[in-house]
């Protein structure tokens, strides 16, 4: 009787081991793809981020080097003197200023006029502030 009362506890003890040991691979496992999914996120909005940015840019270069046709193109877009502030939606898609979750800011670059060049600087923030992409585009006349 002695023998099996000694495999019980042998047996309940191994089991204990395995239940703790499996918890902490889980533990780490899941702590990997969180960060996984994270990282997806975040790359999703840095494509999204340059590729709104590149279609602001492909507008201004085929526009007449003002910031006019940015503003024909986006309706719920802002003109500030020489700024333009478009706003887009979760989906980057332009929206109203009230349910912007991002921002393009267009800026005309005083300096870059050279030759009757025009050049812009764009750049994709959150609503927070926080810049995700920057680009430079230039509209060269015919």
């Amino acid at each position: 009787m002695r023998k099996l009362h000694s495999k019980n506890s042998i047996f309940l003890m191994e089991i204990i081991l395995n239940v703790l040991l499996f918890s902490v691979l889980l533990t780490i496992g899941l702590q990997f793809f969180v960060k996984a999914h994270r990282l997806t996120e975040k790359t999703t909005e840095l494509h999204q981020a340059v590729s709104s940015c590149e279609s602001a840019a492909s507008v201004f270069q085929s526009g007449d080097g003002t910031l006019a046709s940015l503003l024909e193109t986006y309706h719920y877009s802002v003109n500030l003197h020489d700024r333009v502030v478009i706003y887009l939606d979760s989906s980057f898609n332009a929206c109203p200023k009230k349910s912007a979750a991002y921002t393009i800011t267009a800026a005309l670059d005083r300096n870059g006029k050279r030759n009757s060049l025009s050049a812009v600087n764009l750049t994709c923030s959150t609503t927070e502030g926080m810049s995700l992409y920057s680009l430079r585009a230039c509209h060269f006349p015919e």
